[in-house]
């Protein structure tokens, strides 16, 4: 642990004279000093003489405070830290949706670098996909609720590239943002069907310090509207209350979102592992509230657990 903290320290020290430069020789530099692998082979070959665990966070870029928040706690936990940048065509179910992704490649690689993450995989589709030899991972109902219900095939896509990822990086250990928990409870199942050694890990979501779940879609939003989707969150924080009557006051809380603009797809309570919905808050189960909705034509999810 005291060689993995003097590298880092090492890191930072560069990195902190990197930035006094002028930012386009400073970002030039920065990605020549981070290791950034674009083929599955060498990547592959250069993981296989690492000693040490894996840590392995998968991003589709567009990085924010909630991604290098996962980045370092590969870091604390692992020796060696891959983040991949991968924007995966066969998760949107939405052709519009996946033109409009936000790509921002450049910061992405100067905020992992000053980060101290140790390798990018930055992927064409023809190379993560060149193998079709893709098993089966079983996840109903998840697929057909929620998320799965309104993004047919999804989670297909998810798990289908997930598995190629983890097959090619071999990690020991993965990091995920709970913002996105159905698709946490998707990547358990994975686990356990295919990867039974690798330990995921599942962190909070990270928040605005308005409340604002962050999302790479968010930097689609207006001022005004990141300012007004904040109040989702608001809204679930009043529904987590077992004296209240669920279904009538996430009715309330749903005519109050649309009042600001925001049109809500679903706000159910539901019991985990499964998402089965229920109507009432028990403090004996393991409970979330869920919600999707829209705002300016950008697709807003987010929960909090009970």
């Amino acid at each position: 642990m005291i060689i993995r903290i003097t590298k880092l320290t090492k890191k930072n020290r560069i990195f902190k004279r990197i930035i006094s430069l002028t930012p386009l020789f400073a970002g030039n530099l920065a990605l020549a000093i981070l290791k950034i692998f674009h083929y599955r082979r060498t990547l592959t070959t250069h993981l296989a003489n690492k000693d040490g665990s894996i840590g392995f966070v998968p991003t589709m870029g567009a990085l924010h405070s909630g991604h290098i928040e996962l980045v370092k706690a590969s870091i604390k936990k692992c020796d060696t830290t891959v983040v991949s940048i991968f924007v995966n065509p066969k998760q949107f179910n939405n052709p519009v949706d996946l033109l409009k992704y936000p790509k921002t490649r450049e910061e992405d690689l100067k905020k992992l670098f000053a980060a101290g993450a140790d390798i990018v995989f930055l992927p064409l589709v023809e190379e993560v996909y060149s193998s079709e030899n893709i098993p089966e991972t079983h996840i109903t109902p998840l697929n057909l609720v929620f998320e799965g219900e309104k993004r047919p095939g999804h989670f297909k896509g998810v798990t289908d590239v997930l598995y190629l990822l983890f097959e090619i990086v071999q990690p020991n250990h993965v990091f995920f943002g709970l913002k996105d928990l159905q698709q946490c409870l998707v990547v358990e199942r994975l686990i356990a069907q295919h990867f039974p050694d690798i330990w995921q890990h599942n962190a909070a979501t990270a928040r605005e310090s308005s409340g604002l779940a962050m999302s790479s879609r968010n930097t689609r939003l207006s001022q005004h509207g990141k300012n007004t989707a904040s109040c989702i969150y608001k809204e679930l924080v009043k529904l987590n209350n077992p004296d209240l009557n669920f279904t009538a006051d996430a009715a309330l809380s749903i005519a109050n979102l649309l009042a600001l603009g925001i049109q809500t797809e679903y706000l159910n309570l539901v019991d985990l592992p499964n998402l089965v919905k229920n109507d009432s808050i028990n403090i004996k189960l393991k409970q979330a509230i869920v919600y999707a909705g829209f705002l300016e034509g950008v697709r807003l999810i987010d929960n909090l657990l009970i």
